[in-house]
């Protein structure tokens, strides 16, 4: 991962832009990160939305610590409960 400053004219932009193509490329403001250029070679729009949602990350977050305690439902489980609905 890299940084630079805002760019500033077209030509910068063009720079960052190339340089966000390969890897994440963190913007600066005064030293501050602002944004980041993420490459989105083989990620769709909606993978990318996803993976900066803060209620998917929440729901994500809740379903490994879940998992991480033990409190897991076997397929058949599930199964049986949605049968009974």
């Amino acid at each position: 991962m890299k940084t630079m400053e805002v760019p500033a004219g077209p030509r910068q932009l063009r720079e960052a832009m190339r340089m966000g193509e390969e890897e994440t490329l963190v913007l600066t403001r005064r030293g501050r990160p602002v944004a980041a250029l993420v490459p989105m070679k083989g990620v769709d729009a909606e993978t990318l939305s996803l993976s900066t949602n803060a209620k998917f990350l929440r729901i994500l977050r809740k379903s490994f610590a879940q998992l991480d305690s033990g409190k897991t439902v076997s397929l058949a489980e599930m199964k049986r409960r949605m049968k009974s609905k």
